[in-house]
């Protein structure tokens, strides 16, 4: 009774004749930002984390393919608005950083050679600071909320994983107890004490 004469016009959509992966789609987006666009997010990726690489990349869940924004890195690079080379060992790859970054580094190691002090920093292993699986590939840390990394001066000695206590590095016996309460200890905000019922 109906025909396809009588169905009137149709045609078929490019869209579901491309069947296209979540990578591919991204892709594409990624060919549509300008240079300007793709400079502006590597300096937002710049100042948030002083030193980029690809590593690092990958923990940002909207980067771009490292091979799209490398290039705009290196064309920042040539301009002299950033600086490339090889900032944080331990790290493969190509490394960027601003200028004042880069002496901020500088200054750092200096004063570090000077002072031996003993600040230690908790952190859990949920935290975007904790970048121990790019720090130690060997060591892997699952990013559980009860999982934690204890550093001293910026380098993990110990963590918290599963309830066990493991240190990455030489600690003295007498130390040891000390690291284990830093580690299992819960400090809370007064506010957030008071909710919780840990007054």
């Amino acid at each position: 009774m109906f025909g396809v004469e009588d169905a009137g016009r149709w045609s078929l959509l490019d869209t579901f004749m491309q069947a296209t992966t979540p990578a591919e789609q991204a892709s594409r987006y990624w060919k549509v930002l300008d240079e300007e666009q793709l400079q502006r997010l590597a300096s937002i990726y710049l100042r948030r984390w002083g030193v980029l690489f690809r590593n690092l990349l990958d923990r940002e869940s909207k980067a771009p393919p490292w091979r799209v924004l490398l290039a705009t890195l290196r064309k920042m690079e040539l301009r002299g608005s950033i600086r490339g080379g090889r900032f944080i060992s331990g790290v493969s790859g190509e490394q960027f950083a601003f200028s004042e970054t880069v002496d901020d580094l500088r200054q750092f190691s200096k004063g570090q050679e000077k002072r031996a002090d003993l600040t230690w920093v908790c952190i859990a292993a949920t935290d975007p600071l904790n970048l121990i699986n790019l720090s130690l590939p060997n060591r892997k840390l699952p990013r559980l909320g009860k999982n934690r990394v204890l550093y001293r001066n910026g380098i993990a000695v110990a963590v918290l994983e599963s309830g066990d206590v493991h240190f990455l590095t030489e600690v003295e016996p007498d130390q040891r107890w000390l690291l284990q309460q830093l580690l299992l200890k819960r400090s809370f905000q007064p506010r957030l004490r008071s909710y919780l019922g840990n007054r």
